[in-house]
């Protein structure tokens, strides 16, 4: 069972609205960007604009966590279990656990796209997913695109939902909010309908895999495994299509 943390709801509370005020900062930014550079060719344009966003996001996430642990007078390694289990073991189940789900994943969405059309709710794409979609993208961009999606991303949201929100709402006395409740909204800020149900079950197993273990080494994994292979899926799209013609 996870170790009780030292943090309350209040403080959680405060470090996710700095969260979410420096995303709105860089969203206006992106958006002014975007207006700027109207003229050029759309990928660029939304290239730079994702830039913008993850510049605002990923990093100064980063800096007020480490804020949050040092008011805590707490170290990375005691807030998050770093040091209590071998970091192989649970890198090991991580990657087993992000194998085991993909497959699972993929299909949850593709029938999830499938009721949503039946009830006639369009879908949009992330703007990553179309930038990835985007035949013009060169491949220093898609290194940058594959570095957020594949570490920053990962990192920041596991220290976040699992490694932060999920403690301090066990600590409520519900485990099951914390669970339920903590996994709905990491899905919920992915602003996809149709990646929800997906993502709801992918964080409830991030979840246990954080309990099971007690060190965030595990869930880290397994969500950059899942994002690599989403990632890698829309990069090769052309050639994985061109590849099932000829079988």
């Amino acid at each position: 069972m996870l170790a009780e943390k030292p943090w309350n709801i209040d403080a959680v509370g405060r470090l996710f609205l700095g969260v979410i005020a420096s995303f709105c900062l860089g969203a206006m930014l992106a958006g002014l960007l975007g207006h700027f550079t109207a003229g050029w060719p759309k990928g660029q344009s939304d290239f730079w604009q994702i830039v913008v966003s993850a510049s605002f996001l990923e990093i100064p996430a980063l800096g007020l966590i480490a804020l949050f642990l040092r008011l805590h007078e707490i170290t990375w390694k005691e807030a998050f279990g770093f040091e209590l289990t071998a970091p192989a073991t649970a890198a090991a189940y991580g990657v087993l656990a992000g194998i085991l789900f993909v497959p699972a994943a993929w299909a949850l969405q593709v029938l999830s796209g499938k009721l949503l059309e039946l009830v006639h709710v369009s879908t949009e794409n992330q703007q990553m997913v179309q930038e990835l979609q985007d035949p013009s993208l060169t491949t220093a961009e898609k290194i940058f695109l594959g570095v957020v999606a594949v570490v920053l991303a990962p990192v920041v949201e596991e220290l976040l939902f699992r490694g932060i929100l999920y403690p301090a709402l066990k600590k409520l006395g519900r485990p099951g909010l914390a669970w339920w409740g903590s996994s709905a909204l990491f899905a919920l800020v992915h602003f996809n309908v149709a990646t929800f149900v997906p993502l709801l079950l992918f964080a409830m197993v991030l979840v246990y895999l954080y309990e099971i273990f007690q060190n965030l080494l595990a869930p880290i994994v397994a969500h950059s495994l899942f994002n690599a292979a989403n990632f890698l899926v829309l990069v090769f799209q052309d050639q994985i299509n061109h590849a099932l013609h000829l079988t």
